[in-house]
């Protein structure tokens, strides 16, 4: 995987490139395949430098929920503006084999790690 800091400043662009657009693509696919908005409000708890992290929902009790970086709307914070403890609103999508994944997220209120 390919870590988002390297991404932008050009390493591997070649690389970098094809990953990420694979991992775009994977989230236009559940975007398309959404008929439902249900919206549903969490915490962000974890947050890697590759470009995911996960959120904690009281709405979906007892799963970490897995966040690309693609999945943030553009309306909202950057990825590398994210915090620990930001309540975020999101659609979940149950991906076979891998679980509840979060989509179209926005950033509703800035957390105090």
């Amino acid at each position: 995987m390919v870590k988002l800091g390297e991404f932008f400043r050009g390493k591997n662009m070649e690389n970098n490139f094809k990953e990420m657009n694979e991992a775009a693509a994977e989230n236009v696919e559940l975007e398309d395949k959404v008929k439902d908005e249900k919206r549903v409000k969490g915490k962000i708890f974890k947050l890697s430098d590759e470009g995911y992290g996960f959120i904690s929902s009281h709405e979906i009790p007892f799963t970490r929920i897995f966040f690309h970086w693609s999945s943030l709307k553009q309306n909202t914070k950057k990825f590398t503006e994210l915090k620990v403890g930001d309540v975020v609103e999101f659609t979940p999508v149950e991906v076979k084999d891998k679980g509840t994944r979060a989509i179209r997220i926005s950033v509703i209120e800035i957390g105090v790690s």
